[in-house]
């Protein structure tokens, strides 16, 4: 009986842990990930982000037809004002991709955006 009670006791006292970190995960911020495909339409170069699970994306820049895509990490940071959005990739041609960015996001005329330094990018449905 005393082994079935203290059984018992520490399931809701993990319990309660999990809870208490899920708490904590979900209070980081509002935009600490990003989801979907976001991209920037011009009339001879394009560039597409798309945003996966664990902080993973994939920029795929297209140049006169001709498209090259890098597979990275990134993160944002909310706590900056701006906030910012920082890449990492490992491959040498992303290079310029790279680094910390001001980062902004937001609707307009029922279309989610983002900002990555001054270019906008659109949501792709």
């Amino acid at each position: 009986m005393k082994k079935l009670l203290s059984t018992i006791l520490a399931c809701v006292l993990l319990l309660g842990c999990v809870f208490t970190l899920a708490g904590c995960v979900v209070s980081v911020g509002p935009m600490t990930m990003i989801s979907g495909t976001y991209e920037l339409d011009a009339v001879v170069a394009g560039a597409k982000y798309d945003f996966g699970a664990f902080g993973k994306v994939t920029v795929t820049v297209e140049l006169l037809g001709a498209a090259t895509s890098f597979e990275g990490k990134y993160k944002v940071n909310n706590k900056q004002d701006p906030n910012e959005i920082t890449f990492t990739f490992e491959d040498e041609d992303a290079k310029e991709y790279s680094g910390t960015f001001d980062f902004a996001s937001g609707e307009e005329d029922g279309v989610k955006y983002i900002k990555i330094g001054l270019l906008k990018y659109n949501e792709v449905k």
